[in-house]
């Protein structure tokens, strides 16, 4: 059994203790960081730096944290002389987890991103995605993740990260899970919890059962995806205001890409203000000005009436004016 602290762990390997690693033999498995040290450094920097940052290392591990824990595996590799695939089965995470401080499926998130195959690659086939569903059924608890995780690489003949199984079964495998298209009032309703919520998938799944976030992630990217493309075509212009199509898909309670570009010339493109000030008296010139040059220098075919211009609002080729009667002196 390995012992639970740092002291009697480096006891219980120190026949092996100052031998150095076998870099050959382990680079067939895993990625072996730059940085290197030996054991005196190994010990030393456990109970300095590791120790005081402990907190921080959950976050993120450079060079020096990745060699420490693949020291810590070999040793317990060699001392328990099992081969380097059935670490998973010997609870040498469980053990280093109590020993370190930290979570096992943390641990074992970074060991696996150790590995020199990328997992994400790999195909799943039907025998895993059989096991998975008999894990879930015997571990039916939210929580129990880690314990699916930890089971699924001890039966199964590939090494999988625990998010990737816990995704896999939620997005792909779940029983539960419907795949038929979305019909109209769905999508109706996912864009506007989309509006009301802002994007949040995970929230707005929690309100239509047996559809994933991921599927409802795909259905409002595809459809803006489709309208924009189509608004692109219409009015040869790369910027599309999304928020404004939601708007119009919520209004028009139609998402038909076709149906929803007529609508976007109408408010899509804002027009720009030109706002007309006050004098310091707080009183209109009989000539209204921008910047102190006379509106009719800057358009001259404007006609003046009775009242005054406080907002001009420009649309090429054309020129719109909103009146604005002057103030009443007080």
């Amino acid at each position: 059994m390995i012992p639970p602290t740092w002291n009697e762990f480096l006891k219980f390997i120190s026949d092996f203790q100052d031998n150095e690693l076998d870099k050959p033999l382990l680079s067939q498995y895993i990625r072996i960081p730059n940085k290197c040290m030996t054991s005196f450094q190994i010990i030393q920097y456990f109970s300095s730096d590791f120790q005081k940052s402990k907190i921080k290392r959950k976050c993120k591990w450079g060079d020096t944290e990745k060699y420490f824990l693949i020291w810590c595996v070999s040793k317990l590799i060699v001392k328990l002389q099992i081969k380097f695939h059935e670490v998973y089965q010997c609870k040498i995470f469980e053990t280093l987890s109590i020993i370190l401080g930290l979570p096992e499926e943390f641990l074992l998130t970074k060991w696996l991103g150790l590995l020199n195959y990328k997992l994400k690659e790999q195909p799943w086939q039907p025998e895993e995605d059989d096991l998975l569903i008999k894990l879930r059924q015997q571990y039916s608890k939210s929580k129990d993740w880690l314990i699916i995780a930890l089971e699924f690489i001890k039966r199964s003949q590939t090494v999988r990260y625990p998010k990737q199984i816990r995704e896999r079964f939620n997005n792909v495998i779940n029983p539960n899970i419907n795949k038929n298209e979305f019909n109209q009032d769905e999508i109706l309703f996912i864009f506007q919890q989309a509006q009301n919520k802002k994007k949040n998938w995970a929230g707005i799944s929690k309100s239509m059962p047996h559809r994933t976030d991921n599927q409802i992630k795909n259905v409002y990217n595809s459809i803006i995806r489709k309208i924009s493309n189509e608004i692109r075509m219409k009015n040869n212009d790369n910027k599309v205001d999304e928020q404004f199509i939601v708007n119009l898909i919520i209004q028009k309670k139609n998402y038909d890409p076709k149906f929803i570009s007529q609508f976007y010339g109408e408010g899509g493109r804002k027009k720009p203000c030109i706002k007309i000030e006050p004098n310091s008296d707080n009183s209109y010139t009989s000539e209204p000005q921008i910047q102190g040059i006379p509106i009719q220098m800057v358009c001259p075919y404007i006609n003046y009436s009775p009242y005054q211009f406080q907002n001009i609002y420009c649309c090429i080729p054309q020129l719109y004016l909103l009146p604005h009667q002057k103030p009443n002196a007080t």
